[in-house]
């Protein structure tokens, strides 16, 4: 699992302290992969005590463990640029993000769309775009409709659109650190809508705003005559697909009149 997919993950249940800690850890990395929890406490100016608490408020035994997950990161990040086997490292990201979603209490981010009154799909890029749209057509054969706003609808837009207490917005992102947008995210949920997050394995501002969050890998891949670092995005269309199917079973599991009341 990857640092920012921890962080993530507790980031509510953070102080202030524990976030500069993590924000330095993040902004440090190659620094603290290499370093010792004194070199770590002297450049950051925390105490040791301080580091090796944080680490273990965010699920990891204490600093070593830490560092390892670096090193993991970074073994992975210089495979998938480097590697020829791009069917072996696909394989690898596909099984992260499935494992991922099996870690996930989806329970209730179906049981809230399944009571939405309305669904709305925001993408936050032209790759997103289309993933959106498949989103959208996942949930018709459900049987939900979803709105999925126009590429360059603007933020200005998305607020003016009326949503309701009860309605849900599903943000699809990469980097989900558009200040814009996780502004109008807290807005939004201010009003009583649910937020649900798709973004990559990282430390995002989206997905520390939004009430649930489903996580995708990424594959970065070194292509064309002048050897630029592309993404891939396979991992978000089985992550998408995936969320669907288990979606289909969670209505089909719920007992009509249930549902009745639901839908109404």
């Amino acid at each position: 699992m990857k640092l920012e997919s921890l962080i993530n993950q507790k980031y509510a249940d953070l102080n202030q302290s524990e976030k500069e800690i993590l924000t330095f850890i993040v902004e440090h990395r190659d620094f603290v992969r290499d370093a010792s929890l004194s070199q770590v406490a002297k450049k950051s100016l925390f105490s040791k005590s301080a580091i090796f608490r944080c680490c273990q408020k965010i699920g990891l035994t204490g600093f070593s463990q830490l560092r390892y997950v670096l090193t993991d990161e970074k073994e992975s990040e210089q495979g998938s640029l480097i590697s020829v086997d791009y069917l072996a490292q696909t394989v690898k990201s596909v099984l992260w993000t499935v494992n991922q979603f099996k870690s996930t209490n989806v329970e209730k981010i179906y049981e809230t769309l399944a009571k939405a009154g309305a669904i709305y799909i925001y993408s936050t890029g032209w790759q997103q775009q289309i993933m959106a749209q498949q989103l959208q057509r996942d949930l018709y054969l459900v049987g939900k409709f979803a709105f999925v706003f126009p590429t360059g609808h603007d933020e200005m837009q998305l607020s003016n659109t009326k949503i309701k207490p009860g309605d849900v917005i599903i943000v699809i992102s990469y980097k989900g650190m558009n200040t814009t947008i996780v502004q109008l995210v807290n807005n939004i949920k201010l009003n009583g809508a649910n937020i649900v997050s798709f973004t990559s394995f990282r430390q995002n501002r989206l997905a520390q705003a939004a009430n649930y969050n489903l996580y995708y890998d990424v594959i970065n891949k070194t292509v064309g005559i002048e050897k630029k670092t592309e993404r891939f995005f396979a991992n978000l269309a089985v992550l998408i697909d995936v969320f669907s199917m288990g979606f289909a079973n969670y209505l089909a599991g719920i007992e009509p009149n249930r549902l009745d009341n639901v839908v109404e």
